[in-house]
């Protein structure tokens, strides 16, 4: 008869156990710190990304207000001289003539458009938790914050030149641009020209919608005027806490 022997095993004391937690301890928290570590250099890495476009937006943004800035300067240039008629006698030929071809900048339209993509992935992929810089993040939300006031001061700017169209389809009969006895070879005739009516009351208002117009436009150059530098601040701001390089 066979008599199977249990194999010697050597029982480990209390030290040997202890060393062997330890190990496995020290082994999972550093996998633990690498991988935080690698976590964090990733984050950094897409913060400067982010920051990156956003610059880039920002200066889509500068580009952008200053052709507005400048076209809105032009319409109410353009605007004065059409309520520069309202001291002239309506009746001769020739002066209307000349309020006709004015009175094309009536509802003259040029608006500002924040290149919004990257504040939008910032806000909507949780990107705005990787700006650790509280400066940075409160000057983002600062910007933010003035383009939300320029779209409302374009709301009055909006109103206020359909009103002046209203008030011009009102006056103008603007089917003579299709009556080739007033309207040949993409230019007015000597043939005089008609208003929709003589209503005297109808031609103040007309006045008084594109000085509304003026005002309005007036005050949305003023809030574009006013956040442009803070705009052109940032960007060397965000460049310098970046190290962003180029123009």
């Amino acid at each position: 008869m066979e008599v199977h022997h249990h194999p010697h095993v050597e029982k480990k004391n209390f030290k040997e156990y202890f060393l062997e937690f330890l190990m496995i301890f020290l082994a999972v928290t550093m996998g633990f710190f690498a991988e935080s570590l690698q976590e964090s250099i990733a984050d950094k890495h897409k913060e400067k990304e982010y920051i990156q476009s956003f610059v880039q937006n920002l200066k889509d943004d500068t580009a952008a207000m200053n052709n507005v800035l400048a076209e809105n300067k032009m319409k109410i240039e353009k605007l004065k001289e059409v309520m520069s008629f309202s001291l002239k006698n309506l009746s001769e030929p020739a002066i209307r003539k000349q309020f006709y071809k004015s009175c094309n900048f009536i509802g003259y339209y040029s608006v500002f458009k924040s290149n919004d993509a990257t504040m939008l992935q910032l806000k909507n992929s949780g990107g705005l938790r990787l700006i650790k810089r509280k400066s940075v993040a409160d000057s983002i939300s600062s910007y933010d914050n003035n383009v939300k006031i320029i779209y409302e001061a374009e709301l009055l700017y909006s109103n206020t030149t359909d009103y002046a169209i209203k008030a011009d389809h009102e006056v103008l009969d603007y089917s003579t641009t299709y009556d080739s006895s007033y309207f040949r070879n993409d230019s007015l005739t000597d043939k005089p020209l008609p208003f929709i009516t003589n209503d005297p009351q109808k031609l103040k208002m007309l006045f008084n919608m594109v000085d509304f117009e003026i005002g309005a436009t007036t005050n949305y150059l003023s809030n574009i005027q006013r956040r442009l530098p803070f705009a052109i601040r940032l960007i060397e701001f965000l460049k310098k806490e970046y190290d962003i390089n180029g123009e």
